[in-house]
């Protein structure tokens, strides 16, 4: 009995490691911050390519700005300006402009200047410039 629990409590913690997060302070997360794709899944497969930027400031606001590429597209632009806040080591903010509806972020990756951020339905693979 004892050699059967073995794997699985061994199965247990690595399971807990590789979804592990990583806690995120105020000083990680400012600055401007390249979206470089999006995903539904955590490997980044079936992403699609983003042309967005977030700068997050000191004051609790993030501005994102979306530029399009296409010739034919009513804005060339689109800027966005959300309040956040960092609580218990995960990135709070406002899930649309004007709304007061918050939404969750945590990082589940983290190094150096890359940054996997997942919140409610979407993986951000982010750069900071």
């Amino acid at each position: 009995m004892r050699i059967q629990t073995l794997p699985v409590l061994a199965l247990l913690v690595l399971s807990f490691a590789a979804t592990a997060e990583v806690a995120l302070t105020q000083a990680d997360v400012l600055g401007t911050w390249q979206i470089d794709k999006e995903s539904a899944n955590r490997d980044g497969s079936n992403a699609r390519t983003s042309n967005t930027t977030w700068n997050i400031k000191p004051d609790g606001t993030l501005e994102g700005i979306t530029k399009d590429s296409d010739a034919h597209a009513r804005l060339d632009s689109l800027k966005a300006v959300l309040n956040y806040s960092i609580q218990d080591g995960k990135l709070v903010k406002q899930a649309a402009p004007g709304r007061s509806k918050m939404e969750t972020c945590e990082a589940v990756e983290k190094s150096g200047n890359q940054m996997v951020l997942k919140c409610q339905t979407v993986y951000y693979f982010m750069s900071k410039k």
